[in-house]
């Protein structure tokens, strides 16, 4: 019976397909997946990857550590790597010679053991780049990965802040130093990217002769020797005592205590790490009516392997209580864990992991166990203070959620397989007689859940609930609530995979969140006797703080709106007040000494209110970090000025995509011009693929044809549909229409286009995704499917690269990008178009200052100022604030990955943003309708679209005759439709 039924649904499914009217390849393919068998106990891609570093070590532990082992390689020695070898002269005092380790290079070496065993590597190296991107490879024995992690080893860099020329902004507050590499010999254990494990990793070695593969993937370094290590075990703090003279009866002790201001650091491994502003009147140091830096930022201190090191100095020997003032009130009830090293070295077992509890407000802690405070022994004069973000305490969650996300992917397909990809409300299903198990899996699942909810609470036995892993209390709900009604289950996947809300989601969220550990620092005390200040303002002291700002608040505030000055040029930004904080220092430096124009910049309070700014006279010059679609809601009510007009303007507009230009064009002006631009390329997991032997899609038809091998094994595409709820924006739908030559307008602008027969066979195409080839409908976070390989291909923005580059270390050289997926033509050419988003530069109207305005914008949007904008804001704050700028020049020379700028700059040939008409809202709405009406509801797409046809010209129309460019059934003017091809004209006409 069931194979009937199989049989039967696949007819079906190909006649259906053969009267859709499909492009004859792509029906082809359809039938292929309709026709590939079902996998029997679907395995798991990922299963056909190295084993994790934990499984692993589960499956040697009869393999002995080798005690006492130490051996010295010295790669350089090695014939096989001549090519890279570097003189003695030239290897900064090295005392040898050594190799230069570049990009793409590889370093081969042999290590000889006399028995199996376990060890550890550790290398000797020199960074030589001065990128903000670390260096990083891969390490292979005996030409395989031992493990995954093996796949990702990082080299880390040192920083140190360097001193500004001008520490204050015009306003009296301090600005944050610059972050600078610093460039010396150290030494790195092979460790885990993702500071899940935090002893170095160890290593499997044959008695023999081991070869030892080391391939650079990006980056550039020196590299010295080799060591080979058994594995240090830690002493305890009992013994540690023992290894110092103890302390002699009245003996004289110090009664000063000395103190070390956070953020004042010796240096730092992450050039993100940084300082920043409290207005806590006990926060060090501290005025009323000023900014200062007065404490380290949790927010940039959170990331697994992220270490501080600040310099203490004692004046006598002897033995030393350590406190640290403290803030972490962001994971809620359950403490943060830091490696603490002295002189670079854990003193003892205890403080290896040592736990910083929640708390709501500032708090001493002084290293102790039990109210009783470690005694750190100390010689007289200048020693080193590291903490190290340590994340080992969540491994055992951290690996079993993501063995859960797996299974429930893995269960969603198989679900699917059997009940297709639409709800079917009115349906019954069966699903125990082809899943028996599946109650007691959900349940198995919760109770797994629990138990871990159960152990993390231990952590915090004070309270009842830890709410920072409540999640997993959700999640478990969830899955219990499913186990009931299994059966119900193909029609309550929202709730188990698909949702916001599922059980899979929270998981994700959580996985992600205790991926993070902040901690706010002020101050560090050394002492003797442990008396320390009380890490909070009394009473009296807060309220008169809080009396002297509301009086404050009455006179001048820094980047307000406010505050507007005759005579200097007034620019409102949509940015937050790191980005305003240092455009101003950049302008103040260079803009106004060059130009002798004064600029101020302004901290934008709404975007949306800028139409009310204009209508009410207290607009500003020019305004940055403005939506696309907002310059075209201006310029048609007059209010936005026409770029054209300006000298240089024709030059300027070379520096950017045309593409990104049609949403600021109307009529016969363009009325902003791009300053960030966002992309949409294809990401991919190349670890995932390769171990598949599939290559990433070039085309749809490709995408189409990888479908059945990725769905077998519980995998999918991502297509970015799957993020909207319910709207689907332009930027979701129009790839299609473009890509398959269609277009949103005719010509007149009076009346859409998307029932021509092209925008028709992209919109078929973009809803039998969903209806026929069963890529997921609902997918909230395609960051999570991608970190943990259940969605190892998809389509995604600027924002995923940097959340993968930031945030996802231990895949760090497993993913690539690639050019958006496309149409391939009958010239052999792939059609990829794809909108581009972003945010503007545009000047209003109403400005008494038009050529002051037309310079500074430009000067802004030069080559120079934005690579040097780019630059700064990534050593300054990170990875996390990678600059996107649109200009096209600039873009080569950001500090991105070589590979990535390549990609990513062939893919701005192919921006194409919406053309923008009175009514067009009303084309994204309705194209929205058509993509809900055929995935949800079954409806004809011919039927869908006319439907959406006959509402759209009807608001256009509406919109025109508003606009004066129709009225009483008659055009009154034609309305010119922007496109690519009249932006060439322009620049041409130029």
């Amino acid at each position: 019976m069931k194979k009937t039924y199989q049989i039967l649904l696949i007819c079906l499914m190909i006649a259906a397909l053969l009267a859709s009217g499909l492009p004859g390849s792509l029906v082809q393919a359809e039938s292929e997946q309709a026709a590939a068998p079902k996998a029997e106990g679907s395995a798991d891609a990922l299963n056909l990857l190295e084993k994790n570093y934990s499984e692993k070590l589960q499956e040697w532990t009869e393999v002995p550590i080798i005690p006492n082992a130490n051996i010295i390689v010295s790669p350089s020695k090695n014939e096989e790597n001549a090519a890279l070898l570097v003189s003695l002269q030239e290897s900064f005092n090295y005392g040898q010679e050594t190799l230069r380790w570049n990009k793409d290079a590889k370093i081969t070496f042999d290590i000889h053991v006399e028995k199996t065993g376990l060890y550890q590597l550790a290398f000797d190296y020199y960074m030589l780049d001065d990128s903000i991107l670390p260096t990083e490879g891969y390490l292979q024995i005996n030409g395989q990965y031992q493990f995954y992690e093996s796949r990702h080893i990082l080299f880390p860099s040192r920083w140190e802040n360097k001193p500004l020329a001008e520490k204050w902004d015009r306003y009296g507050n301090e600005l944050l130093p610059r972050s600078q590499k610093v460039k010396l010999w150290q030494t790195v254990y092979a460790m885990d990217s993702s500071y899940f494990h935090m002893e170095p990793l160890k290593f499997q070695l044959k008695e023999g002769l081991n070869t030892v593969t080391l391939v650079n993937t990006r980056g550039e370094l020196l590299l010295g020797d080799v060591r080979v290590e058994a594995p240090a075990q830690i002493q305890t703090y009992e013994n540690y005592l023992k290894s110092f003279p103890a302390e002699e009866i009245g003996a004289e002790r110090i009664d000063t205590l000395l103190i070390t201001e956070a953020e004042q650091m010796l240096y730092k491994n992450d050039s993100s790490i940084r300082a920043a502003s409290s207005r806590d009147s006990k926060v060090t140091p501290y005025e009323t009516n000023k900014l200062l830096l007065n404490m380290i930022d949790a927010g940039s201190y959170e990331e697994g392997g992220q270490s501080l090191t600040w310099e203490l100095e004692v004046p006598q020997d002897g033995y030393y209580q350590i406190a640290l003032k403290y803030l972490q009130n962001t994971q809620y009830d359950l403490p943060v864990f830091r490696r603490i090293e002295l002189d670079g070295v854990v003193p003892f077992r205890e403080v290896d992991n040592y736990a910083f509890p929640y708390t709501k407000k500032w708090r001493n802690e002084t290293l102790g166990s039990e109210d009783k405070p470690y005694q750190f022994y100390m010689t007289k004069g200048k020693h080193t203070l590291s903490m190290t973000v340590n994340l080992s305490h969540m491994r055992p969650l951290a690996e079993d959620i993501f063995s859960k996300m797996r299974e429930i992917s893995r269960m969603t397909l198989e679900i699917k397989k059997l009940t297709g990809n639409k709800l079917d409300l009115y349906r019954d299903w069966n699903l125990l007689e082809y899943m028996p198990e599946l109650d007691k899996q959900l349940s198995s699942w919760a109770d797994d859940l629990d138990q871990r909810f159960e152990e993390i609470s231990l952590l915090n036995p004070m309270v009842k609930e830890i709410g920072a892993i409540v999640n997993l209390k959700l999640a478990s709900k969830q899955l219990r609530s499913l186990a009931k009604d299994p059966n119900e289950l193909p029609n309550r996947l929202n709730l188990f995979s698909e949702g916001s809300a599922s059980a899979s989601q929270l998981l994700g969220t959580l996985l992600q969140s205790i991926s993070e550990s902040p901690l706010a620092l002020d101050r560090i005390y050394v002492s003797q006797d442990g008396k320390l200040p009380s890490p909070n303002a009394g009473f009296f002291k807060k309220s008169g703080e809080t009396v002297k700002r509301f009086f404050l608040s009455f006179t001048k505030q820094s980047y307000s709106s406010s505050n507007k000055i005759n005579g200097e040029l007034e620019v409102w930004v949509n940015r937050p007040r790191p980005f305003v904080e240092l455009m101003q220092k950049m302008i103040d430096e260079q803009f106004t000494p060059e130009s002798g124009i004064a600029v101020k910049l302004s901290i934008m309070p709404d975007e949306n209110k800028l139409v009310l700014a204009n209508a009410s006279n207290r607009q500003p010059d020019v305004a940055l970090g403005v939506s696309n679609w907002i310059p075209y809601e201006l310029a048609i009510r007059n209010a936005a000025m026409d770029l054209r007009q300006f000298a240089g303007y024709e030059e300027s507009i070379k520096r950017f995509s045309k593409g990104a230009i049609i949403p600021f064009s109307f009529e016969e002006g363009v009325y902003a011009l791009p300053e960030t631009q966002n992309f949409w390329v294809l990401f991919y997991r190349q670890d995932i693929l390769d171990s598949l032997k599939l290559s990433p899609p070039d085309t749809w038809q490709d995408v189409v044809e990888m479908l059945p091998e990725l769905q077998r094994l519980g995998m999918n595409f991502y297509e970015p549909l799957a993020q909207y709820k319910g709207f689907k924006p332009f930027n979701a739908t129009t790839p299609f229409i473009y890509q398959f030559d269609g277009e949103l307008f005719d010509e007149s602008g009076m009346n859409t286009a998307i029932d021509s027969e092209q925008a028709l066979e992209g919109m078929k195409f973009m809803t039998d995704l969903f209806t026929i080839y069963n890529l997921p409908q609902d997918v909230p976070n395609f960051y999570h499917h991608f970190r943990y390989g259940t969605m190892p291909v998809g389509i995604s923005d600027f924002n995923t690269y940097i959340q993968l580059k930031a945030a996802a270390p231990e895949i760090a050289n497993t993913w690539k990008i690639a050019l958006h997926p496309g149409v391939e033509k009958p010239d052999g050419t792939v059609a990829r178009w794809a909108p581009t988003g972003g945010q503007t530069g545009m000047i209003f109207k109403g400005t008494d200052y038009a050529e002051e305005s037309w310079k500074f914008l430009d000067w802004w949007l030069s080559t120079p100022v934005q690579v040097e904008f780019a630059n700064l804001m990534q050593t300054t704050y990170g990875m996390t604030f990678m600059w996107n700028t649109a200009n096209l020049e600039a873009l080569e020379q950001v500090p991105w990955p070589e590979e990535d700028k390549e990609v990513i700059s062939e893919q701005f040939k192919w921006v194409r943003e919406p053309s923008r008409v009175p009514g067009a809202y009303m084309v994204e709405r309705e194209i929205s309708n058509v993509w809900n009406r055929v995935v949800f509801n079954g409806d004809n797409p011919r039927t869908a679209i006319d439907d959406a046809v006959v509402r759209t010209n009807r608001e256009i129309m509406r919109k025109m005759e508003e606009f004066g460019y129709y009225a009483n059934g008659k055009m009154i003017r034609p309305y010119p439709v922007p496109t690519i091809s009249s932006i060439d004209k322009w620049v041409e006409r130029k």
